[in-house]
């Protein structure tokens, strides 16, 4: 019993492409072919957008630590400043 297009491999399908243009075998692996080229370029695409999720997720994440950074050294310097003006003869 000969096999669904879907089921068949890659180089089965290449087998049917070397008959006639016009044959049957030959559209329907064209056509499968395509359809699997679709539905690959359709999840590349939805690895893209996961992706880029993912990257503006650790944008956020890189963003908040810098801020957190920022605010740590400011109040460092804070507080060296304060240390350096008790530190002073009165």
């Amino acid at each position: 019993m000969a096999k669904e297009m879907k089921d068949k491999t890659l180089d089965e399908l290449a087998v049917d492409m070397y008959t006639r243009a016009d044959a049957l075998p030959h559209l329907m692996a064209e056509a499968e072919i395509a359809l699997r080229l679709a539905v690959a370029q359709l999840d590349a695409a939805k690895a893209t957008v996961e992706t880029a999720t993912f990257t503006r997720r650790n944008a956020n994440y890189m963003l908040a630590s810098v801020v957190v950074a920022a605010a740590a050294a400011i109040a460092s310097a804070a507080s060296a400043y304060f240390a350096y003006l008790t530190a002073l003869p009165k």
